[in-house]
């Protein structure tokens, strides 16, 4: 049983390497490392922030997935350029990229491993 505790431990910390690590990966546009820093700066999300290489229109396009049911998605082209808000938000996305769906090949460059960040509770005004 410990051994299998110890593995766990260890595929955790693996996949926590290989996630930060995609920030400095040169084969990812500068944009995306950017961006990359930057959520790394936010706080963690629930659910997590990733991003995906996929396509769009026969190009290389990068998915960025939303952070919650009213904050859209974006499509972006590999020049950083945004293309749409594909999903999400309270219009379900911005129409702008219709019929668009995330290919089952599309490739995860970064996922944010870090745990959520809870929520405190409101503070109570009362006594």
């Amino acid at each position: 049983m410990r051994a299998l505790c110890l593995l766990a431990v260890a595929l955790c910390v693996l996949v926590a390497t290989a996630c930060s690590v995609a920030a400095e990966n040169p084969a990812l546009p500068a944009w995306v490392q950017a961006r990359i820093s930057q959520y790394e700066g936010l706080p963690a999300a629930n659910p997590p922030r990733a991003i995906l290489r996929t396509s769009y229109q026969g190009r290389t396009a990068y998915f960025v997935t939303s952070t919650c049911c009213d904050i859209p998605s974006e499509l972006y082209e590999e020049s950083g350029q945004l293309i749409c808000f594909p999903s999400g938000g309270f219009a379900g996305g911005d129409g702008r990229c219709p019929g668009f769906a995330l290919p089952p090949n599309s490739a995860t460059v970064w996922r944010d491993a870090r745990p959520p960040q809870s929520r405190a509770a409101p503070a109570s005004g009362g006594k």
